[in-house]
């Protein structure tokens, strides 16, 4: 900010070194955590980490200084919510949708009036789940992609479907829902989606792509000139 750097981030931490030797050591020891990154400014220290409990009961973690926040991952069709906990209050919610334009994941923050400090904690973990979970590239090219999850775990108690809404509206819902109809229309014509995104593409990209598309048909191509050849020489004998 104004060419100050906030935060730092520590790829290489771990708050239990010997976690990474034993993948199911949550058996035995009740829980273990997984995948932790270290955000510090001068005056607060973030961790960011994947926590088992047990088979099909695991959480993100958000810890600030000496307070833990749980955040657990449910799937529930075209958006995947991410409710955040600090003791057996929801405080907050993450949305994700799954409906995506241009390789452009989208989120959208939530948070209780009187828990503004967690903020910054939150963002750290969306950074986390962008880079680790969908291997976010950052190149902008013209695509559409609909993914329709549900899963079903021990985590969804901690789902209320409208929290939300009853604490903030549908807006977010309405958007998902447009972005999801524009897409289907979109994978209905693929001729033109496809056509759009070489449009999206500089003259390079698209020398690249268009020898990619032709090269299955190139391929058969031949294919049929060599049995066509084969086929006369045969009739010839």
């Amino acid at each position: 900010l104004n060419n100050n750097v906030i935060y730092t981030a520590n790829y290489n931490y771990s708050l239990k070194k010997n976690n990474k030797y034993s993948s199911f050591k949550f058996l035995l020891t009740g829980e273990q955590a997984f995948n932790q990154l270290l955000f510090v400014s001068n005056y607060r220290t973030i961790k960011i980490y994947y926590e088992e409990k047990a088979i099909w009961d695991n959480r993100y973690v958000i810890e600030i200084d000496d307070k833990k926040y749980f955040c657990y991952s449910i799937e529930d069709g075209y958006i995947r919510h991410l409710p955040i906990y600090y003791g057996d209050t929801q405080i907050g919610e993450s949305l994700k949708s799954n409906a995506v334009v241009d390789r452009k994941d989208e989120y959208r923050c939530y948070l209780k009036e009187g828990h503004e400090g967690l903020s910054d904690g939150i963002m750290a973990l969306l950074l986390y789940l962008d880079r680790s979970e969908y291997s976010s590239s950052y190149l902008v090219v013209r695509e559409y992609r609909l993914e329709k999850i549900k899963t079903y775990n021990k985590t969804n108690k901690y789902y209320d479907k409208e929290w939300v809404k009853n604490n903030f509206g549908d807006e977010y819902y309405k958007k998902v829902e447009s972005d999801v109809a524009m897409i289907k229309d979109k994978l209905h014509h693929p001729i033109q989606a496809t056509k759009e995104q070489l449009n999206s593409m500089n003259k390079q990209e698209k020398k690249t792509m268009s020898a990619i598309l032709a090269g299955p048909w190139i391929f058969i191509g031949v294919g049929v000139i060599v049995f066509l050849l084969i086929l006369v020489a045969l009739l010839a004998s």
